[in-house]
């Protein structure tokens, strides 16, 4: 290593403190609703499950659609599926419901049902994925 890089190098290691009669990581009290500092539970779960944008949910109230903890996962899975192939913005087709959602943040932005999917024009999507329900 020619001694240019050598320096570089070493001017970026930082010196750590002893951590004698310390603990390696730091002890957290639970606050109040017993968490512990940070990301709840429900948060990191809704993390990794699939999200519906404020504008999906209007339209599943306005539209009345109901979706069971079967179709979330169902859903799930189509975005773990499609996130694999590179998707981006799809169109998933499950049962008689379409959701359009954005890939990467596992977001709906849209969801519609069937009859009124009729002379409907889905735009800004780069896939589509049709799922068993």
């Amino acid at each position: 290593m020619d001694e240019v890089k050598r320096a570089l190098l070493f001017s970026q290691i930082k010196k750590v403190g002893a951590t004698e009669g310390k603990p390696l990581r730091p002890q957290t009290q639970p606050v109040q609703g017993g968490q512990a500092g940070g990301t709840s539970f429900d948060e990191v779960l809704n993390q990794s499950e699939v999200q519906f944008s404020k504008h999906a949910e209007k339209r599943l109230q306005s539209r009345k659609i109901e979706i069971s903890a079967t179709e979330r996962a169902r859903l799930s899975e189509a975005l773990g599926a499609l996130q694999k192939k590179g998707a981006k913005d799809s169109l998933v087709l499950m049962g008689e419901m379409a959701f359009v959602v954005n890939v990467p943040s596992k977001t709906v932005v849209t969801a519609i049902m069937k009859e009124q999917m009729k002379e409907q024009i889905f735009t800004n999507i780069d896939s589509t994925m049709v799922v068993e329900s």
